[in-house]
Order: structure tokens, then C-alpha cells, then sequence
């Protein structure tokens, strides 16, 4: 695993960086999963698609007084003017539910012509809180985090967008609204590149097993454009790639046929899964009894985290298809075999198990988390920092080989293989 590890390192180190989809340094990576398989013996196929490509050129908030405080803008946004936006900030008041900005009305009463607005997060889509403060005469909006770090938005629709949309931290945001409340200015600089641009997955198919009965494993190949995104996501890509090649080195077939999927333009809303799945027929889909997924299994101070088999998740509405619950019990059941315990992982839907379990496909997958904060009960169980990010470089330049935690990859890993053997040879419930 080490070994491709470092190979995409070298990847982003040539290319401005980054192995983002759509740019020189995915097509490399691509090309070296692709040839790696290919010369395995496996039948590889790249599926192309076009896609909606963003990428954050410069991003820059200051205080009244000229102080600078980290903004993230929010994906597929507008741009401010190239010399940036001074202005007043302006918070929107009243209940909950009129602070969060997704209405009009939570903007009666509130002076934000020309201003910049300020409006918390969670209550409606990013979309939402956008149209809304445009509407009201907003020079930009700017979403203040209800929970660590900034919030990370992301527009749907970016041509019916009009003013920018960024966030920020909790702390931020009080000193945003404490500068609203002395009528001091300040500045916001936002810019950003979107376009079309055409992508690839990447699927490999076992050359044994029946098609009829297919467990598919996944994980995106693709990094933000900011990053090499090492934790995010090669090292899951490094397991996935890795279990591929031993398996056919040792001529190892299976019951079921294993397809190993690389996913491109994750990082811009699930764009290759949601792809693949669309691009399925009915009969199709029925012949997939499982999809498990990897997403973010090395970082710094990761966790080891189970997705949920069982329930619905409030905020993403994913309800787990009948199956789910006995890939979650597998995955947990390895953690356990090797002496460690696990935690279950909420369905938020910000991994490409999203559009299987939305297909009604069972799915499952492992995650290591990524800005939320590790409790001094995880630190006990796994290790790490308490009250640090599970991965503190998420979506930074810091997700790099110098900040890959090579042992709990290798514990994901480990727990990866012992459930892939299982589903290769299982037969799931006839009555799906």
C-alpha cells in the first residue's frame, strides 16, 4: 500500500498539486490504477462523463482593523470583483429558524442591502440561504458553522446563484457579529474558476465469479483541487488497488464476481458513483448484492467508524436498503475479531455509498471522519487527539504523505479484506 501511496504523491507533486478530476493530475492517477489492473489481468473499463469542474482561486476575509480570519467559499460560487467586497456585515436576527436565512420573511425587519449577511447554518440547502439573501439586496452571505470549523457549502444550481456564498467557524462568525453590531467594515475577497470538463471512472472487473451476483468496492479517486489528498482519499484508493492486485497474484477467485470501482469527481457532489448507478438497468442493479465503500481511512487522528446499517439518517433522508445492516454487523465483526471497537457512522450522504443506498442497493463502508472533533472517549478506544479533527488537513495542502497514518489505514484495511472475503462468497437474502 505504501508503494502506491507514494506513487500519488509523485502524481500531485507534478501537477500544480492536485489530483482533482478534470486536470492533469487525475488523468496521471488514472492511468496508474488503469495500467496496475490492466496488467493484473483484470478487464478495466473507463467510463467518461462530463462534469460541472470548480476551483476556489482565491479566498480572503477581513475584520474591521484588517485582521484575516479563515473563510471557506462555498463550491460553484460567484465571485466577488477581482479587487474583493468592503462592506458592512449584517446578521440576521430573530428566532432559530430566521437566523438560519432560508426565507424571505427571515429577513424582514433585518438591514442588509449592500451588506454582507450573516445567517447560521443548517435549516434548508445552501441554495436556499443564497437565494434568499440575494433577494433581499445582500452584497455576499456568509454561513456561520453550528459546529466545528467552517462550513463547507456547496451550490446545486451555480447559474441561478448571485451574490457569493462562503463559510465560516463559530469563533469567526462572533467576530463577524460583533463587527456588525459596531457598523464596521470589512472586506471579503472570493474567486473562483467553474466549467465543463469531462472526467472518468474507473471500473475493473474480475474475470471469474458470477456476474449475476456482484459485490462491488469503491472508493474516489479524485482529491480537491487544493490538496494531493492522500488521506482523501488515496489511502482508501491504495487498499482498494492493493486488494486487487494480491487477489489476482494469488489466483484467488470467488463465488461472486468483485468488481473494484474508482470513482472520479467525488469531490464535486458524488458525480461518478451517482454516474455508474444511473447509468444501471433494472436487472442490473438487482444483480449487485453489495457495494462497500472506503472514504478518508488515513488520517492524522482518525477513527474507526462503521457505516450505519440500520437507520435512517434525519438530515440526508438515506434510508439503508434491507442488506445494509449485515454489511455494517461484517465490518464491525472484523474491527472486533482484531481486538478494537468501532463506532457507527451516520449516513450524511458525503460518500459514494449515497447513490447506491439510494438505488435501494445494500451498502456499507468505512470511514476515518474528517473535521468533526474526536472525543476523549475515541482517543481512549483508538488513539489520537481529543479535541483535534479526526483529519486536521481535511481539504488542506497539509493531505500529504507527511500526515498519512499509516497504522490506522492498515486497521481499516484489514477490516476491509475480512468482509470483501466474506461478501465474495455469501449469497445475500433471496427476497430482495
Amino acid at each position: 500500500m505504501a508503494g502506491h501511496i507514494e506513487a500519488l504523491q509523485r502524481i500531485a507533486d507534478t501537477n500544480d498539486g492536485n489530483r482533482a478530476s478534470g486536470t492533469p493530475g487525475y488523468a496521471a492517477s488514472l492511468d496508474y490504477v488503469e495500467s496496475q489492473l490492466k496488467q493484473a489481468g483484470y478487464q478495466v473499463e473507463r467510463q467518461p462523463f462530463a462534469f460541472h469542474y470548480t476551483q476556489t482561486l482565491r479566498e480572503r476575509l477581513t475584520l474591521p482593523g484588517g485582521q484575516e480570519v479563515p473563510v471557506v467559499l462555498a463550491k460553484y460560487s460567484p465571485s466577488t470583483p477581482g479587487k474583493g467586497l468592503t462592506a458592512r456585515f449584517a446578521a440576521v436576527p430573530g428566532t432559530k429558524e430566521q437566523r438560519q436565512g432560508c426565507t424571505d420573511s427571515a429577513y424582514d425587519g433585518a438591514e442588509v442591502s449592500g451588506r454582507i449577511a450573516l445567517v447560521r447554518n443548517g435549516g434548508c440547502t445552501t441554495d436556499e440561504k443564497e437565494h434568499a439573501a440575494a433577494r433581499a439586496g445582500a452584497a455576499a452571505v456568509i454561513v456561520i458553522n453550528d459546529g466545528p470549523g467552517p462550513v463547507y457549502g456547496w451550490l446545486k444550481d451555480s447559474a441561478a446563484a448571485r451574490i457569493p456564498v462562503a463559510g465560516v467557524s463559530p469563533q469567526t462568525g462572533e467576530a463577524l457579529v460583533r463587527a456588525g453590531k459596531d457598523d464596521a467594515p470589512g472586506a471579503l475577497v472570493a474567486r473562483s474558476l467553474t466549467e465543463w470538463r469531462t472526467t472518468h471512472n474507473l471500473i475493473a472487473r474480475a474475470p471469474t465469479g458470477d456476474p449475476e451476483h456482484q459485490v462491488i468496492s469503491g472508493a474516489h479517486l479524485d482529491s480537491v483541487p487544493e490538496t494531493a489528498g492522500i488521506n482523501d482519499n488515496g489511502a482508501a484508493v491504495s487498499v482498494l488497488l492493493e486488494t486487487a492486485l494480491q487477489r489476482a497474484e494469488r489466483a484467488q477467485h470467488s463465488r461472486n464476481q468483485l468488481v473494484y470501482a474508482f470513482w472520479g469527481a467525488e469531490e464535486f457532489d458524488l458525480l461518478g458513483s451517482q454516474h455508474y448507478v444511473d447509468s444501471l438497468t433494472s436487472a442490473q442493479r438487482k444483480h449487485i448484492d453489495a457495494y462497500l465503500n472506503l472514504e478518508m481511512i488515513g488520517g492524522a487522528n482518525s477513527g474507526l467508524f462503521v457505516m450505519d446499517g440500520v437507520n435512517t439518517d434525519p438530515g440526508s433522508g438515506i434510508v439503508p436498503p434491507k442488506g445494509s445492516a449485515a454489511i455494517a454487523e461484517r465490518f464491525a465483526r472484523a474491527f472486533a475479531a482484531a481486538g478494537q471497537s468501532s463506532q457507527t457512522w451516520k449516513l450524511d450522504g458525503r460518500s459514494d455509498y449515497a447513490p447506491f443506498m439510494k438505488a435501494g442497493i445494500p451498502a456499507g463502508g468505512l470511514n476515518g471522519g474528517s473535521y468533526e472533533v474526536k472525543s476523549q472517549k475515541q482517543a481512549r478506544l483508538w488513539g489520537g487527539t481529543a479535541g483535534a479533527a479526526f483529519d486536521p488537513c481535511y481539504h488542506r495542502a497539509c493531505d500529504s504523505t507527511a500526515n498519512f497514518n499509516a497504522g490506522i489505514a492498515r486497521r481499516h484495511g484489514n477490516a476491509f479484506l475480512a468482509t470483501l472475503d466474506h461478501f465474495a462468497e455469501a449469497r445475500p437474502d433471496s427476497s430482495r
